[in-house]
């Protein structure tokens, strides 16, 4: 039995792996927006930003690249070994582990935005950012299952087209404090109406209307050399330890 979970553990930790070329265009995408280069600060001094329209041109290739290769599913123009590496993976499995970078994304440049006092209207990274989340939230389930049902492939487990917990939680701990800053009128446009929905349910402090924010869901058993880790004892509020 022992040996059954120690293998159990292990097939789960090779479905989760994620190719090395992949989590570097991923931690190359989010870089630009956790560096510590946004705001006019650095807008003031950066001949690029200079002469751009608004925003880091650093930012605006970082958001059409995420657009480009999770929301279209476009390959062309990409390394060879990162075109490769997306192939040898299930497109949902890249969307799941792409989810985290892209909410670090937008938080991190709504927050600059907030920060430095532009609050007043979305511009064209914030857009193109908040679509490519809403389209993870709401669409990329619905997308991915249709696209492996038509190469007949089916999972068994009903589980397998959701978030962890992990990723909901921190998608509450980076929107939360901030989601007041964001407007109704900010969703009129035809890209990001649709995610008025995650929006509002925040306003109003419930879940979202998403399978990912109402799935329900139990702890898995943690696995540690083999064997399973034993809860401690407790009684009421009063928690027993090992004597």
């Amino acid at each position: 039995p022992d040996t059954d979970r120690r293998n159990s553990a292990e097939i789960n930790l090779a479905d989760n792996a994620l190719p090395i070329p992949i989590q570097v265009f991923l931690w190359k995408q989010v870089g630009p927006f956790v560096r510590p280069k946004l705001g006019k600060l650095h807008e003031a001094s950066c001949m690029f930003c200079q002469h751009a329209a608004t925003g880091h041109h650093e930012l605006k290739e970082a958001c059409k690249s995420f657009e480009k290769v999770l929301v279209q599913n476009i390959q062309s123009g990409l390394k060879p070994d990162l075109t490769e590496a997306i192939k040898s993976i299930p497109r949902w499995r890249l969307i799941q582990a792409s989810l985290p970078h892209v909410m670090h994304a937008v938080s991190s440049i709504l927050y600059n935005r907030m920060k430095d006092g532009n609050i007043q209207s979305l511009g064209a990274v914030e857009t193109k950012l908040l679509y490519t989340l809403h389209w993870i939230i709401l669409d990329a389930v619905e997308e991915c299952a249709d696209e492996d049902f038509e190469r007949g492939v089916i999972h068994a487990s009903p589980f397998y087209y959701v978030f962890s917990i992990p990723t909901i939680t921190l998608f509450i701990y980076l929107f939360a404090p901030i989601c007041n800053n964001l407007k109704e009128s900010d969703f009129q446009n035809f890209r990001l109406e649709n995610g008025l929905k995650i929006w509002q349910a925040m306003w109003e402090f419930r879940h979202p209307d998403a399978p990912c924010f109402v799935t329900h869901c139990k702890p898995k058993p943690k696995f540690l050399n083999g064997k399973h880790l034993k809860n401690k004892q407790h009684f009421g509020d009063v928690f027993v330890g090992r004597k």
